[in-house]
C-alpha cells in the first residue's frame, strides 16, 4: 500500500516490515497504516484459512469499485488454492454490478468473475 507519511510508494516493500515477523514500528506506525484494514479483518465469515499470513493472499478494497487479492510474491500460486479462489469468485458474485475483482501477483493481474478467470495483459 502507499504510505504517504513514509514516502513509500504502492507496490513496494515497506522498509519497516520484518518479513515473517511484522512491523518494526507498529506502536508508532503512521495513521494511514493504522486506518488500513484488509477484508479478512472486516468480514467475519472469512475463516482462519483466509487469514493473509495463512493463505499468503490479502484481499483489500483498492478504490470505490475494485477488490484486489494481493498475492505474496514468495507464494505466487497461493491464489489458486481452492479456498482463496472460491472466496474471490464469491466476492465477484456478491459484490454486484460495477465491481471488479482482481488477483495481483507482482506485475501480473487476473480478473475474477463469478465463474471465470481472465488474465489481463498490458
Amino acid at each position: 500500500m502507499h504510505v504517504p507519511e513514509l514516502d513509500k510508494p504502492a507496490w513496494t516493500h515497506c522498509p519497516n516490515c520484518a518479513v515473517g515477523v511484522g512491523c518494526n514500528i507498529y506502536s508508532k506506525r503512521p495513521q494511514s497504516c493504522q486506518d488500513f484494514a484488509c477484508v479478512w479483518l472486516q468480514v467475519p465469515d472469512m475463516g482462519p484459512d483466509l487469514k493473509p499470513n495463512q493463505c499468503h493472499v490479502m484481499f483489500y478494497r483498492s478504490d470505490e469499485w475494485t477488490m484486489v487479492a494481493n498475492v505474496d510474491p514468495d507464494w505466487p500460486e497461493a491464489w489458486r488454492a481452492s479456498n482463496v479462489i472460491s472466496a474471490a469468485h464469491r466476492m465477484a458474485n456478491t459484490l454486484g454490478d460495477g465491481w471488479i475483482v482482481l488477483v495481483r501477483v507482482e506485475n501480473r493481474f487476473w480478473r475474477i468473475k463469478d465463474d471465470t478467470i481472465t488474465p489481463i495483459t498490458s
